[in-house]
């Protein structure tokens, strides 16, 4: 079996855990999000998401650090080995103690001051809200400094574990959800305190399976100061990606809630938990193939690079579609369905505006990992990155003039689109990618499969009455046309090929016959 080959059969192991992960935590995540809106009541919900939004937005310093540690680990575990990674491991932990104490203090200083000068909260729910904020922190800590552990199971692609973690976590937030049916008190501070309780959990159980299962993690008393300053270099400008992602999302979500209070933020908050649960499918195709282009980078192989990243661009995309196409078109029976007469005004406009987003940002997702292979992030995260957060200023003075929530996502949308054509461009220039190959191979295939999905899809919605039947019908439509149209003409030969054989190796280990 070639070197290739087996890359790919173990990516499609990883993605078979992954979705297995996926479609329990789906079901856990939505069941828990209906009695977490039911316990808390819209104000209340929108409260935590807008405080909680706010502590987030600080996380663009720890995600441009996780992606950096995470890279360094791909790249030196392919290129020198455990050696290699174990330097990696013992500087990127140095790095996140300082990081934790730097964001503490940000956190602690500006966010306490803009909770109680800009923030709109019901006057009767500020000390609720003071006390998610400081459990907000306490999180954010512990994820901060489960960052290195995270990027050693990904780069040893220990796929298994991660799907498990994430299991537990979905169930241990339902659990909460009960808890607060017989745990007396303020039900918000309640929860945000469970909450803090989990992320410690998590954090735990990463550090235990590194510390049992790799030898290289191990704390030694050494400091690469080459290895430091690179890891910083690349950081630094993965920063500015990191930043515009976080402004994207919690930075007009503030802006939202400073025109229209937290009533919108909670349909934000809803349109957001659907989008996350199907990113979270996507996602099983990206996380696998990540740590393959990493390495393939490092060992020279640039064809295969770009092939992985045509292909997973196409498959992800089509992946998409399959979920957010029937959830789009049925998007008010979907809503009725998962949250009953609770459903906060604009969750629906929201959830189908976010999807465009996620769109443009999925397909950039595939993009971005070729510049995270080659560490050059200067010009890729400088100016996609400012395009990117100029859609906070231009909401906020749009917002002025007109005053409807939805122009805040539209902009959103438009600048994400911008800026991925202006990555693109960079791309190009770093690793020689032809523009003509990548519209031909990837943007082509995939607008093709959306026109005919829809196609297939809107007449149906048209003759059937508002209900499950019309819903049913719409979801089975849209999967086979994309299915088809994926298979037949989104994927090139050795695409389909692969495809075969990855189905194939999936069902012996399935144990299908």
């Amino acid at each position: 079996m070639s070197d290739s080959s087996a890359s790919n059969k173990r990516i499609a192991k990883n993605s078979i855990f992954l979705s297995i992960r996926m479609v329990i935590v789906l079901g856990i995540s939505l069941y828990t999000t209906r009695v977490i809106l039911q316990m808390l009541g819209v104000v209340d919900y929108g409260v935590y998401n807008v405080v909680c939004g706010f502590v987030a937005m600080f996380a663009f310093l720890n995600t441009s650090m996780s992606n950096g540690i995470q890279r360094f680990f791909n790249y030196e575990y392919g290129k020198n080995g455990e050696e290699g990674v174990r330097n990696v491991y013992c500087t990127s932990l140095y790095i996140q103690v300082l990081l934790a104490f730097i964001v503490v203090v940000l956190i602690e200083v500006l966010g306490l001051w803009y909770l109680h000068n800009k923030m709109v909260i019901p006057i009767d729910r500020m000390v609720a809200a003071e006390w998610i904020f400081q459990f907000a922190v306490l999180s954010f800590v512990f994820v901060i400094m489960q960052a290195p552990f995270v990027a050693a199971i990904m780069a040893h692609e220990r796929m298994d574990f991660y799907a498990i973690v994430s299991v537990i976590d979905a169930i241990l937030k339902l659990g909460i959800a009960f808890l607060l049916l017989i745990i007396p008190g303020d039900k918000l501070i309640i929860y945000g305190e469970l909450f803090s309780l989990i992320s410690i959990i998590n954090f735990f159980l990463y550090y235990w399976y590194c510390k049992k299962h790799f030898d290289e993690i191990k704390l030694i008393r050494c400091f690469d100061r080459n290895l430091f300053k690179s890891m910083l270099t690349f950081s630094w400008w993965n920063l500015f990606g990191s930043f515009s992602g976080i402004m994207k999302e919690q930075g007009v979500n503030l802006v939202m809630n400073f025109f229209f209070g937290p009533i919108v933020n909670a349909a934000r908050g809803i349109s957001a938990q659907i989008n996350s649960a199907i990113q979270g499918f996507v996602s099983n195709m990206l996380i696998p193939v990540r740590p393959q282009v990493i390495q393939s980078y490092a060992c020279g192989d640039i064809d295969r690079v770009m092939s992985l990243t045509y292909s997973i661009s196409k498959f992800s995309s089509c992946f998409f579609f399959m979920m957010a196409i029937p959830i789009a078109i049925e998007i008010d029976y979907v809503l009725r369905l998962w949250l009953g007469d609770v459903v906060p005004d604009y969750a629906n406009i929201f959830t189908i505006l976010i999807f465009l987003i996620s769109f443009v940002g999925l397909l950039n997702s595939a993009i971005s990992t070729v510049v995270h292979a080659t560490g050059i992030m200067k010009q890729y995260q400088f100016w996609g990155s400012m395009v990117s957060i100029s859609s906070v200023p231009i909401s906020f003075v749009l917002l002025k003039v007109y005053s409807f929530p939805e122009i805040a996502l539209i902009t959103v949308f438009v600048c994400s689109f911008i800026s991925h054509v202006i990555c693109l461009f960079i791309v190009r220039k770093l690793v020689g990618m032809s523009l003509v190959q990548y519209f031909r191979k990837t943007m082509i295939p995939i607008l093709l499969v959306l026109v005919i999905s829809l196609l297939v899809s809107i007449p149906v919605r048209l003759l059937l009455k508002d209900g499950l039947l019309r819903f049913v019908c719409i979801l089975i439509e849209s999967e086979i046309a994309i299915v088809f149209s994926l298979y037949f003409i989104a994927l090139n030969k050795g695409e389909r090929i692969l495809l075969s054989q990855l189905w194939d190796s999936a069902k012996k280990k399935m144990r299908i016959k």
